[in-house]
């Protein structure tokens, strides 16, 4: 399963820094996008304001005509020294405004117009009618053209923001002034969409803390420019706006940025002021590259090796996983459905690989203890089963497992002649007393056992049964305990007549040898059986010797 592991964790990697490049790279994106901006609201600040001041000259420059009307300049010159002009004059000299601002050009058309003599009086009017005792002259913008200049400023008046330019008018060329005329343009949506298509800039007019009038481009939600009048509070606090009547742009909701300027005149400590404010080019997302990107931006990506990259590492992908789970998991299937029909005893674990081969050898360990528990006898296990396809000349000598019948047994494995052969005692060793018993054995002397006559060369070994078990020796007297090895070096011999009847080489084996595989296999199946003895016996399986393990309880 390594490969698979591999790959997963490969593809884990691979789709971290993926993510976290697409994280960083909508990040630069966003920075970038508020940092141009940024850089674009101060121009659109900057360009509203020049627009104020080049809207303020033209408009300066539409009443010179009006100023230089001699019938408006000789009825102002009359009602100057009056304590109280006739209404005579009055009605003369707003029939002259009203001629004169019907020849203001259309782009630059008032609101209002108002005539005023030299003391600040309205004598005349066109677009808001007024008191007949109704006086200017205490407005800077007014008192400054009564004394000869032209000036411009921003009234605020009932929460609407004014746009005012007055003009002196003079008997005389170079003369004193008679009085002036100031033209009033109001701050609207229609003045801000003026505004807005001369700038290209989304703007906004506000007063008194509300928005008073407002207009943007196509593509700008004007619907956005409400939200500065929930921003205006902050601006008490803002340095720049306070000292220098324009604040640093500002991020005021999601991806809008906004500069707040403020007007000129009157309007500045009456908080009057205007703000532009754009959108920024920004994703919330790394998906949402998909949706800001274009037809162009589209096709310019590489979209058939995206296709082939994709393409290759699925495939990558399906062949580990082929390898790894499909092919095992199939082969593991196909074992299991044979083990259920009865046509294997156990599963082959060298059939498979990586996991399954554990859960093979879990499987079989389980249907032994099964077995063990409830008694039911089991058949011969083929070695091939087991283990897979084994050598012709094996290094095991034999496997065997109690048939029907038959007691518990465990098969024994015999290990091949060695190198050199060593002779068979004369007398055994004295052997160890056995747990629970107070006194040793006698040893007894065994004879050399004499080497059979080698069968002629081209007579055959005669067959023998499959499963045929050499006859047993006689049973010790009732109440005498056989000694160990003393049956031992009995069943020793017995195998080697096996072997030498079956055509097999017997060459280098050794009791020594033989003792020490019997041991081992009896401590093994005392400690799994808790049994105190364990019987050996030679039988012949498939023209070979072999021994078979059974537990005695005695």
């Amino acid at each position: 399963m390594i490969l698979s592991r591999f790959w997963y964790l490969a593809l884990a990697i691979l789709l971290g820094v993926s993510a976290f490049t697409l994280m960083l790279a909508a990040q630069m994106y966003n920075r970038s996008g508020l940092r141009a901006m940024s850089d674009s609201l101060a121009a659109d600040s900057s360009a509203v304001g020049w627009y104020l001041k080049d809207d303020a000259r033209n408009r300066s420059s539409a009443l010179i005509p009006i100023a230089l009307a001699p019938e408006l300049r000789g009825q102002l010159a009359k009602a100057t020294p009056e304590a109280k002009p006739s209404r005579e004059i009055r009605d003369e000299a707003k029939k002259s405004l009203k001629k004169l601002d019907g020849d203001v050009p259309a782009d630059l058309k008032f609101d209002a117009l108002w005539a005023v003599d030299g003391s600040g009086r309205v004598i005349a009017s066109v677009g808001i009618e007024h008191a007949e005792d109704w006086e200017l002259g205490g407005y800077p913008v007014v008192a400054d053209a009564l004394h000869g200049w032209i000036r411009d400023d921003a009234w605020v008046w009932k929460g609407r923001i004014y746009r005012v330019v007055a003009r002196p008018v003079e008997a005389e060329v170079n003369g004193e002034p008679v009085g002036a005329v100031i033209g009033v343009k109001i701050v609207d949506d229609k003045f801000a969409q003026g505004v807005s298509k001369r700038t290209g800039s989304a703007v906004g007019f506000y007063a008194d803390g509300a928005r008073v009038a407002s207009w943007a481009p196509e593509g700008f939600d004007k619907a956005n420019l409400d939200q500065i009048t929930q921003d205006l509070k902050q601006l008490e606090d803002n340095k720049d706006y306070q000292e220098k009547g324009r604040s640093e742009p500002r991020v005021i909701a999601s991806h809008l940025g906004v500069v707040y300027a403020r007007m000129p005149g009157e309007a500045w400590d009456l908080g009057a002021g205007y703000a532009v404010g754009r959108l920024a080019v920004a994703v919330d997302s790394p998906l949402d590259f998909l949706n800001k990107a274009d037809d162009t931006d589209k096709k310019n990506v590489p979209t058939i090796f995206v296709i082939v990259a994709i393409l290759a590492l699925a495939g990558v992908g399906v062949f580990f996983s082929v390898l790894e789970h499909t092919q095992p998991l199939a082969t593991f299937g196909k074992e299991a459905i044979r083990l259920a029909k009865g046509e294997v005893d156990v599963l082959a674990p060298s059939k498979f690989r990586g996991a399954y081969k554990k859960i093979a050898s879990d499987i079989n360990d389980g249907i032994d203890k099964i077995a063990a528990k409830g008694g039911a006898p089991r058949r011969a296990a083929d070695l091939e089963q087991v283990l897979g396809p084994i050598p012709a000349a094996p290094t095991m000598s034999a496997f065997a497992v109690p048939g029907p019948g038959e007691t518990s047994s465990t098969a024994i494995p015999v290990p091949n002649s060695a190198p050199a052969a060593k002779p068979l005692p004369k007398a055994l060793p004295k052997p160890k007393p056995r747990p629970g018993s107070t006194t040793q054995d006698p040893v007894e002397s065994i004879p050399e056992p004499e080497p059979e006559a080698a069968p002629a060369p081209a007579a055959a070994p005669p067959p023998l049964p499959k499963a045929a078990a050499a006859e047993p020796a006689a049973p010790a007297a009732e109440g005498d305990e056989v000694d160990e090895l003393t049956e031992w070096q009995r069943v020793y011999e017995e195998f080697v007549a096996m072997k030498q009847q079956c055509g097999e080489q017997t060459a280098g084996m050794t009791f020594e040898k033989f003792k020490s595989t019997l041991q081992r296999n009896k401590d093994a199946l005392v400690q799994r059986h808790g049994v105190t003895r364990v019987k050996f016996t030679v039988y012949a399986k498939e023209g070979k010797a072999a021994l078979k393990a059974s537990p005695v309880n005695k």
